[in-house]
């Protein structure tokens, strides 16, 4: 039996390229973790938040604030200072996270080098305040500020 023609990588190199089968295979996993990601975010800053009304100036009197002037009570503001994933859209009476998915399929997909940064990693970088496009991750890659796991 004759073996195809596969192309040989130095010793200690993987062939890092991703066919489009593969692509689509991305974009269909990360699509389910991101909503598992985007709850628990959401989740876990909305409680840490109340928990500061528990910590923080106990019995004190705080206004609510309105339009001119802001909360004074302890969870308003850290709510009004962590980081939100609030560009998802509903469609058709379901979540469609692909503002988030696409970014990360596309980062994967064009810098194959950093296949290792898990994407809550990238997820973090994905924030109302911060990124929003694959270029602006590949710059963050660029300043070391996305961890390669090994």
């Amino acid at each position: 039996m004759k073996r195809g023609n596969k192309r040989r990588l130095p010793k200690g190199q993987r062939d890092l390229s991703l066919t489009t089968p593969d692509l689509v295979l991305l974009s269909l996993l990360t699509e389910e973790p991101m909503y598992g990601y985007l709850d628990g975010y959401l989740l876990a800053r909305n409680r840490a938040c109340d928990v500061a009304d528990d910590l923080f100036e106990v019995g004190m009197p705080h206004r609510l604030g309105d339009d001119q002037h802001p909360t004074e009570i302890p969870s308003g503001r850290c709510l009004a200072v962590v980081d939100t994933f609030s560009r998802y859209k509903f469609k058709d009476s379901s979540l469609d996270v692909d503002v988030y998915v696409k970014p990360i399929t596309e980062f994967y997909s064009k810098h194959p080098q950093y296949q290792a940064v898990p994407f809550p990693f990238l997820m973090e970088f994905l924030s109302d305040k911060k990124c929003s496009t694959a270029d602006q991750l590949y710059q963050m890659a660029l300043a070391g500020k996305l961890s390669v796991v090994r």
